[in-house]
Parts: structure tokens; sequence; C-alpha cells
């Protein structure tokens, strides 16, 4: 008996109502999508389930609003693009512009004598005098500073994506500074967006400093940044050029004089930029606690001698920490909106200064609650632990040491923003290239803090390490804001134990800003 052919299988037809889905996407499609992957992208955004807003379809339905976020997202990614690549055509036009007018030939410079003409003895030569430095024309300043900042863009761009970012956004904000009235919108933009990726970048070096210092020529046994040339000093400097180019375009928007809310944006994002340089320092802390911890110990050398205790120190962190120094002396106490950046740098400040206050108080990290503030901290269980909590401990003593380089700064500077002044104006920049000529960091303050200013002072950093609610109309205290470089002479971190850093910081703090606060009653 011969055997049975398998039937084949049947033949699967689309419904009427499947067709006439596939003729409207088809119809629906965007012109420059393929069918398959407009398919794919409808498919992705099918959610199993009831749609909350139509009960009919118990199974799947169809989520329109991540469909069309991810529309958006694909555009803005599409227009990011573009832009970059918008820039860098520019940036090309622009040098080559540059280079033409450097290779064409100056017809008032008088043509060289023919050897013909040359004299048969030559006459004697004079003595050499020493040439009186000539200053510089306005021309010759300004084709520094666009040779600077062109090498700084060459520099971020091979820093990665953050790099790039910060590339695009500071030729934009070059090209609204320069024009005589910019539109106000734009610059604020832009503004916004370079303070917001100048602190990702300041993370990215912060973290990758190993990396960058092999990189360039370093100088051992130097104390300042400006004469080691390491691809880590040369990424802080370019840093600080960026914070006063938007410096200078915070004050070509204050002078637009349309809307004042639009300062206060930038503010806002130069506060959050300090607190990522804040937030770099703890991670780099963090960072050289482990390599510390993770080094062999050493054996001792002879019989009954005690092990010296060396003072360990973060290398990038005090880096960092005199970069946000030099942010706070780049503010013009004259100006009214680096009145108000100071301020909200402060508060950043103080912020993570009571958080540490608080630690290095009670042994422990403030609790959001008040039964975690009380109950008793466990003890390590195994060695694992108990390396943990040692090598947690390191890294807060190596945060305290930069964080105390900030505060000196800070406090220097003080009565110059914090002081009452009468007659402040606020400075018209109208030659950015000028403005941006990189001079050394003003000295602090010979005037002490005004009473006023250092109660107010003593209130914020009380409420910043206890967590007290400062909305109250009664308590004057700071509030966080709502909507060729040279680091010459830099100070060191002081050598303490670290067994002792706790108790140093504590005094240092107190020191600085002073509790004459906590003595009184009634007042809180």
């Amino acid at each position: 008996m011969a055997p049975s052919t398998p039937s084949p299988p049947p033949v699967l037809v689309p419904s009427w109502e499947q067709a006439a889905l596939a003729i409207v996407i088809i119809q629906s499609k965007p012109s420059k999508i393929p069918v398959r992957e407009y398919v794919l992208q409808l498919r992705a955004q099918v959610r199993r389930g009831q749609n909350p807003a139509d009960a009919d379809e118990p199974d799947h339905y169809l989520d329109l609003v991540a469909y069309w976020q991810e529309q958006c997202r694909r555009a803005q990614d599409d227009c990011d693009q573009l832009r970059s690549i918008n820039i860098k055509l520019e940036r090309s036009n622009e040098l080559l512009s540059s280079q033409a007018s450097a290779d064409t030939p100056d017809i008032n410079v008088a043509p060289r004598a023919s050897k013909r003409k040359a004299p048969a003895v030559p006459p004697a030569r004079p003595q050499k005098r020493p040439k009186p430095p000539r200053s510089k024309t306005p021309q010759q300043l300004g084709a520094e500073a666009q040779d600077t900042i062109e090498n700084d863009k060459d520099f971020l761009d091979g820093l990665g994506k953050d790099g790039k970012s910060l590339t695009e956004a500071l030729f934009i904000t070059h090209n609204l500074c320069r024009v005589a009235k910019p539109d106000a919108e734009p610059l604020c933009l832009s503004l916004v967006r370079t303070s917001s990726v100048l602190g990702k970048v300041i993370c990215l070096v912060a973290s990758n400093h190993e990396q960058l210092t092999r990189q360039g020529r370093t100088t051992p046994g130097t104390a300042s940044l400006d004469q080691d040339r390491t691809d880590f000093s040369i990424a802080l400097s370019i840093c600080a050029r960026a914070f006063m180019s938007i410096l200078v375009g915070t004050g070509k928007l204050a002078g637009c004089g349309t809307d004042q809310r639009l300062p206060s944006l930038v503010i806002c994002e130069l506060a959050n930029t300090f607190k990522s340089g804040l937030t770099s320092i703890e991670t780099s802390a963090r960072e050289s606690s482990r390599q510390i911890v993770s080094q062999p110990v050493q054996p001792k050398k002879g019989k009954g001698k005690a092990p010296v205790t060396v003072a360990h120190e973060s290398v990038p962190a005090r880096a960092v920490a005199h970069l946000l120094s030099s942010f706070l002396g780049f503010l013009e106490r004259t100006d009214s909106t680096h009145q108000k950046i100071f301020d909200g740098f402060i508060f950043m400040l103080f912020e993570r200064i009571g958080k540490r206050l608080y630690y290095c108080t009670f042994g422990r990290h403030r609790s959001t609650t008040v039964e975690g503030n009380i109950v008793s901290i466990p003890e390590p269980h195994n060695a694992a632990d108990t390396s943990k909590r040692e090598r947690e401990a390191l890294a807060i003593r190596l945060e305290l040491k930069a964080l105390v380089l900030i505060l000196e700064r800070a406090m220097g500077l003080a009565p110059h923003h914090m002081n009452l002044q009468t007659g402040r104006e606020t400075k018209n920049v109208n030659h950015p290239n000028c403005t941006l000529s990189l001079k050394n960091p003003p000295n602090a303050s010979r005037s002490r803090l005004s009473p006023i200013a250092k109660d107010r002072l003593q209130r914020t950093l009380v409420c910043c390490m206890y967590g007290t609610n400062g909305d109250d109309e009664f308590l004057d205290v700071l509030t966080k804001p709502t909507p060729a470089f040279r680091l010459a002479s830099l100070p060191r971190v002081a050598k303490v134990d670290d067994k002792d850093v706790e108790d140093w910081y504590k005094h240092e703090v107190w020191r600085l800003i002073g509790w004459d606060v906590l003595a009184k009653e009634g007042s809180w």
C-alpha cells in the first residue's frame, strides 16, 4: 500500500481588516522610511494588556504616546547630527579664510635688496641692545585668542561625545557673542547648553585622570598646573576658558534687557555645573581610595619600629577643587549677575560641606527620617564589610581635604560679593575676544565679612547640615537657584594624618564660617 502524501498546509489569506490595516500603514508611511522599518517601529510600540483609554481591546493596544516620543527622539538626533555637520563646515570655512588672509602678501613691506647692490665691505655691526617689549595690537590679541579657541576645540573633539558637544556649544556661543545685538532666546539656549555640557566634561576629565596624565609633557615636582603640560592640565584649562566664555555670554544676555528671566536660567545651570564639579571630586576621591587600599602593605624596616603613617591625597580631586576655586575668582564683584552666580555656588558648596560635617560629627551619613538617624550603625559581619567601610572612610577623608580648599577660597572672596555694596553696576561686554584673555584670579578680599552676611552663611550651613527647612521667611539663608589660564602657586592640601582628617575638617569649617548663630536662643 502506497504511503499517503501529506496534505499541503492551508494558505493563510489576510482578512479584510488586516488588508485595510496594511493599506493604511503604507499610505501613512513617510517617504524616506522603508515599509519594513516603519512596521517594526510600530510593532515596538505594541503593548500587552488593556488600553486604559479603550476597553474594547483586552489583549493588545498601540501606545501612541510612546511612539511619538520615539519619533521626536529620532528627529532630535537627526537635527543634532545635521547641526554637527554644519558646525564642522563653518569651522572649516573659517579656518580656510584665516589661512588665506595669512598667506596674502603685504604690499607695504619693502622688497629685499638685491645682492648685486650690496656694499663690498659690510659695515661694522653695532652692539646688540635688548629690544623693549612691544605692546600687541588689538588685531594680534584677537588673533591669539582665536587660535586658542581653535586649539581648545580640536582638543575637545578628541574627548568623545561630550567633548564634541562642548565644542559645538562653544562655537555657537562665540558666534552669538560677536553680534552687536544678539537675539536673547538663542543666546540663552546656547549658554544653558554650554553650561550643561561643561559639567559633563569636568566629570569626564576627572574620571580619566590617569589616562590623560600619561599623554603630554609633565614636569615632576611642579606645584602648579601651568607648568604641567599633560592633557589633564590642558583639559582643566579649557574648562576654565569655557566657563569664562559663559560669563561673557551672560554679560551679553544681561545687556539685551528684554527678559530678566533668561539670565536666571543660565544661573541655575551654572549652579548645576558647580555641583557636577563637586560630584567629580567625590568620585575621584573614591577612585583614589580604591587604589590606595589595593596597594600592598609595605613591610616594616627594622625591628620594633612602627610603620610610618602616610598622609594620602587624591590628585584629581585637588585639581578639580582648584578649578572650582578659579570659577569663584572669575566672578566680578561689580556685576549683579555674577553676585547671584556666587550665591548659587556657595549654596552648592555648603550643601556638600554640611553633609560631610554631619558625618564627621556623628560618624554616619544623615538619613531622610528621624528614625534612621537614631538607629545604631550595624557592625561589619565579615572582612569584606570591614574593608568596604575603611575604603569609604578614606574616600571621605580625601574629599574633605579638597572641600576645604574651595571653602577657603570662597570665604576669602565672600566680602566682595555678600557685603552690602552700593552702586553695583553691570559691565557691558563689548569685546568678547579681549575679555577672553585669561588672567590670574583675584586675591581674597582684605575686608572682613559683614555680620549680616556672616550670620546668613552660618544659618545656611546649619540648614544644609541638619536638613532644616529653609523656606521660612524669617530665616535669611541662601537657597538653591531656581529657574592662557594659569593656576599658578596653587596651595597644596594640608599635611594631616588620615586619622585626624575629620577633626581637622570640623575645626577648619567652623574656623572659616563660625558658629555664632548656634549660641543664639529663640532665633530658630
